[in-house]
């Protein structure tokens, strides 16, 4: 063999080291690739999954915002009353106006009585209408009689057309 067949054969062998590593260094960077590309996936599903917990717990916050806003507003109205006796018989309680002095705003509203139940049950505001000896809420109907009834006179029953009514 001559120099140059071995010069030849040598390099050809060279050659197909280099190919052979290169060929192991492109299925390793193959490899390599797949893996980065499952990382990369599993990392935007676990992104997707803490964006949807932030938007859920944001929907939260402004829905609890929202309802801390409203109990304000209630304890706000609320605050404008106290709990009072009202009438002489039974223990009948209906929340009363505060004076005009005690009250921040809204202090030109003329006194009045607010349902108890309906306010604290139900959380809405209704007037108390009292009619002589009775209180009456138009929103729940409670009807309570709060001052003892004054005897009615016979005479203010009398007819002077009632042929069976006596002369007093």
């Amino acid at each position: 063999m001559d120099v140059s067949t071995l010069v030849a054969s040598v390099s050809s062998a060279a050659e197909l080291a280099k190919l052979l590593v290169n060929e192991r260094d492109r299925q390793k960077a193959a490899a390599i690739e797949g893996q980065f590309t499952d990382k990369i996936t599993q990392a935007q599903i676990q992104l997707s999954q803490v964006l949807g917990t932030v938007i859920e717990k944001d929907g939260l916050i402004q829905t609890l915002t929202e309802r801390v806003r409203e109990l304000e507003a209630e304890q706000s109205e609320k605050s404008r009353y106290r709990l009072a006796k009202l009438g002489t018989l039974g223990d009948f309680f209906a929340y009363e106006l505060r004076p005009a002095a005690e009250l921040v705003e809204r202090a030109d509203e003329p006194a009045h009585f607010i349902c108890q139940p309906c306010l604290d049950i139900r959380k809405q505001k209704s007037i108390l209408r009292i009619q002589g000896t009775l209180c009456v809420c138009a929103s729940c109907g409670s009807k309570v009689q709060i001052e003892p009834s004054n005897p009615v006179a016979p005479h203010l029953f009398r007819s002077d057309h009632d042929p069976f009514a006596r002369n007093w």
